[in-house]
C-alpha cells in the first residue's frame, strides 16, 4: 500500500476533494504541492473504481491585505477591498486582481494534467448557496466565540459577529466590524483602525449579510465549504493543520455549529526551491508559473509526488539539481518493469495524461548539463552532430525525449543565463591551458593519451579514464576536473565530464587535450616519492593482489633548455632516471607512483650512455625488489606521460 492509497482508505464514493487559493499575488512554487497531491488522490480514486471530483477554489472574497511584489503603488488605494473588485496588476491579463493571479496560476494545470473544476467564492456568495450557513453562524455567534477561545485562546468582544460586510461607502471588506444581527441585517462599522494594513472610512450602517454582501472569516468559511460542497477529503499545509491552527478551529465549528462531518484530512510539508546559484534580483525560480515553464510536466509532477506529504520537498533549480532530477526520472523509467507497486504508481501519476501509456525508455539520453552546453553552441545542429558520432539510428522515443531536454535546456538557460554562458565551449583553449599549473596540465596531457586508447567511447569509460589520469599524476580530482573545464569552458565548473565528452566526440576531445603541453621533469620533482616510501607502496600493492607494472623513464635537461648552464653542449647536461610504478585494483582503477632511481649531474663523457645504463640498472633492481627473474618483471609497453624514444628517454 502506498501513502496515496492509505489516505484514500475509508473515503466514501463518490469522493469530493477540495483545495483552494487566495490569489493575492503570483503563486509561489509551494502552491503546486497541494494541487498535485490532491490531483493524484483524485486520479488514484478513479483507478480504484471510486467516483472522484477535484474542485479548486478561488478565494476572491478575501481582502487585499498587502501590495504584491513588483506592483509599486498600483494597489495602494485598494487595500481592504475584496480581491475580485481590485483591478488586475500591470502586465497581467484579467478582469480583476483575483482573476489575473488565479488565471496565471491555474494556467499551469492543463500542461501538468491537473483535472479540476474551478469555483469562485464571490460567485458562491452571490448565488445564495451560503446564506443558510451564514445565518446559522450568526445565530450561534456566542458558540463561535467560545470555539475561538477554547481552540486558539483568542477572546472576541461580546458583540462581535462572525461576518465581514462589504462597506457600502468605500467598498472595503477588511476594515468592517459587524454586530447586532436581527435575522435580516447586521449593524456594521467601517473602522479606520481595525487593521494595520488598511484604513476604513468610518461609515456606520446596517446591511443584509446575504447574497454576496460580505463574507465569513476564513476559518468559518473553510467549514462552510465542507458543508455546502460535500467535501470528503482535503489536505492542508502544516501551518494550518497543527494545534490551534485553522483546521482545528474549522473542524470544531463544523461539528458544533454546522452539524456536519469533517472531511478526511492530511498534512503536507512545504515545497521550496534551494537558493543555490539563483538570481533573486531577476525574480528567478520563485513562482509556480516559472518552474512549470522550465521543467517538463512529468518531471515536475515526479519531483513533487516522489516525496511523502509529511516530508519537505526542496529542489534546487541549478544545473546540478535539474540534471539529477532528469537522471532519477529516467532511472525510474528504465527500471519500471522490475519496480514495486509504489514506484509504478509514482511513474503513472507523474504522467500529465492519466491515460498515457509511456513507450519504452530511451536507450540513449545525454544528461541535462550536456544539453545546456549544447544549446550554447548556436552553430551546432544536434542531429548532425549525433550523426558525426555514429548515432544515426536513434528511435523516435530517443529523438522526442532529447528534443524535450533540449527545449528545457533552452528555457532554463534564458532564466539562468549568467550560469549558462559559462557552459559555452571556448575556442581559445590554448590560452586557458597556459593559465593552469604544471600539475593540472600533466593531468590533461595524460588524460588525452588514456582517452585516445579507449576502445568504446562512452561516459562510464571516459569518466574512468579521467580518474585514472588523476591518480597517475597524483592530483586531487577536484583540481583535475577544474583544469578540464577550463580548457573546454574557460571556467572551473561544468557538466559531468564523462557524459559531456561522450557527446562532444572522441576526436574533438582528444585533439583539444593533446594540444596541452607540460614538463614531465617538473612533475617528477614535485611528486616523486623517496625510495623507501615508494618500495613500501609496491609492497602494499603486491600484498593487496593489485596488478602491478613498471616503466623506467629517463628525463634529461636538454642543452637548449633555458635552465641549462651557459656553455653546455651535448645531448643533455644532467638527467633523472625515474621508475613509474602502476597499480590496478580489482575494479580496474589504475594509479601510479614514481621515484627517482638514478641522477646524473653534469654532461657525461663521450663513452658514457647513462640512459641505457639506467634501464639495465632499473630492471635488475626491480627483479631483486620483487624476487623474480629479470625477464618476469612486468615492464609497461606504453607511456601515458609522453612519447619515449628508442633508448627510453621521454620527449
Amino acid at each position: 500500500m502506498t501513502w496515496i492509497d492509505a489516505i484514500l482508505d475509508g473515503c466514501a464514493s463518490p469522493v469530493v476533494i477540495n483545495d483552494s487559493k487566495t490569489p493575492s499575488g503570483l503563486a509561489h512554487v509551494g502552491s503546486l504541492r497541494g494541487v498535485l497531491i490532491h490531483d493524484a488522490l483524485a486520479r488514484t480514486a478513479r483507478r480504484r473504481g471510486m467516483g472522484a471530483r477535484f474542485i479548486y477554489g478561488c478565494d476572491d472574497m478575501d481582502p487585499v491585505d498587502e501590495i504584491p511584489h513588483g506592483t509599486g503603488e498600483h494597489f495602494r488605494g485598494y487595500l481592504g477591498v475584496p480581491l475580485f473588485q481590485a483591478p488586475p496588476p500591470p502586465g497581467l491579463a484579467g478582469e480583476s486582481m483575483a482573476g489575473a493571479y488565479f488565471g496565471e496560476f491555474t494556467s499551469t494545470f492543463g500542461p501538468l494534467g491537473v483535472d479540476a473544476d474551478f469555483y469562485f467564492m464571490s460567485e458562491v456568495y452571490r448565488s445564495g448557496r451560503l446564506d443558510q450557513t451564514i445565518d446559522a453562524y450568526l445565530r450561534a455567534a456566542s458558540k463561535v466565540r467560545d470555539v475561538y477561545r477554547r481552540e486558539t485562546g483568542s477572546v472576541r468582544s461580546p458583540d462581535w459577529l462572525p461576518f465581514q460586510p462589504i462597506c457600502e461607502a468605500c467598498g472595503r471588506i477588511g476594515t468592517t466590524y459587524a454586530s447586532d444581527y436581527d435575522g435580516e441585517t447586521v449593524a456594521y462599522e467601517c473602522r479606520p483602525d481595525l487593521v494595520e494594513w488598511a484604513e476604513g472610512c468610518g461609515t456606520r450602517g446596517r446591511r443584509s449579510p446575504f447574497g454576496g454582501n460580505g463574507k465569513l472569516p476564513w476559518k468559518l468559511e473553510w467549514a462552510a465549504k465542507w458543508k455546502v460542497f460535500g467535501v470528503l477529503l482535503e489536505g492542508g499545509g502544516k501551518d494550518h493543520m497543527g494545534a490551534g491552527g485553522s483546521h482545528r478551529v474549522a473542524s470544531a465549528l463544523a461539528r458544533e455549529v454546522l452539524m456536519c462531518d469533517v472531511p478526511s484530512s492530511f498534512s503536507y510539508e512545504f515545497f521550496t526551491l534551494a537558493g543555490a546559484k539563483m538570481s533573486s534580483s531577476k525574480g528567478i525560480g520563485s513562482t509556480a508559473g516559472e518552474l512549470a515553464a522550465v521543467l517538463p510536466p512529468e518531471l515536475l509532477r515526479y519531483l513533487v509526488l516522489r516525496v511523502q506529504p509529511r516530508k519537505a520537498v526542496d529542489f534546487a533549480v541549478d544545473v546540478a539539481g535539474v540534471t539529477r532530477a532528469f537522471a532519477e526520472y529516467e532511472r525510474l523509467w528504465r527500471t519500471l518493469s522490475d519496480a514495486g507497486e509504489a514506484q509504478r504508481q509514482l511513474f503513472a501519476l507523474s504522467q500529465p495524461d492519466p491515460r498515457d501509456s509511456r513507450p519504452p525508455p530511451p536507450g540513449y539520453s545525454p544528461p541535462f548539463d550536456t544539453m545546456v552546453s549544447v544549446v550554447q553552441q548556436p552553430h551546432m545542429d544536434l542531429v548532425e552532430h549525433l550523426a558525426s558520432l555514429g548515432r544515426t539510428s536513434l528511435s523516435s522515443v530517443e529523438r522526442e525525449w532529447m528534443e524535450r531536454k533540449r527545449r528545457t535546456a533552452e528555457s532554463w538557460s534564458k532564466r539562468f543565463s549568467d550560469i549558462a554562458e559559462r557552459l559555452t565551449v571556448i575556442e581559445d583553449y590554448r590560452s586557458a591551458a597556459r593559465g593552469l599549473t604544471n600539475h593540472q596540465r600533466s593531468f590533461l596531457s595524460v588524460a588525452s593519451r588514456l582517452l585516445h586508447r579507449l576502445q568504446v567511447w562512452n561516459a562510464p569509460d571516459i569518466q574512468g579514464a579521467l580518474f585514472d589520469a588523476a591518480r597517475m599524476v597524483g592530483i586531487d580530482p577536484a583540481e583535475a576536473f577544474a583544469a578540464l573545464y577550463e580548457v573546454f569552458f574557460g571556467w572551473p565548473e561544468g557538466p559531468r565530464a564523462g557524459s559531456f565528452l561522450e557527446f562532444f566526440g572522441k576526436e574533438n576531445a582528444c585533439s583539444r587535450l593533446a594540444a596541452v603541453t607540460y614538463s614531465y621533469r617538473e612533475l617528477v620533482e614535485a611528486t616523486a616519492m623517496g625510495m623507501e616510501q615508494w618500495e613500501q607502496a609496491v609492497s602494499e600493492a603486491e600484498s593487496s593482489g593489485h596488478g602491478i607494472s613498471f616503466l623506467p623513464v629517463w628525463v634529461g635537461l636538454l642543452t637548449d633548455d633555458p635552465a641549462a648552464p651557459e656553455g653546455s653542449s651535448g645531448e643533455f647536461v644532467d638527467g633523472l632516471g625515474v621508475i613509474e610504478f602502476f597499480f590496478s585494483d580489482a575494479k580496474g582503477r589504475t594509479g601510479a607512483a614514481r621515484t627517482v632511481f638514478e641522477r646524473v649531474d653534469g654532461r657525461p663523457g663521450e663513452d658514457q650512455d647513462p640512459i641505457r645504463s639506467f634501464h639495465d640498472d632499473a630492471r635488475s633492481y626491480l627483479a631483486g625488489l620483487l624476487d623474480v627473474p629479470e625477464a618476469d618483471v612486468s615492464i609497461r609497453g606504453d607511456s601515458p606521460f609522453g612519447a619515449v624514444d628508442d633508448r627510453g628517454a621521454i620527449a
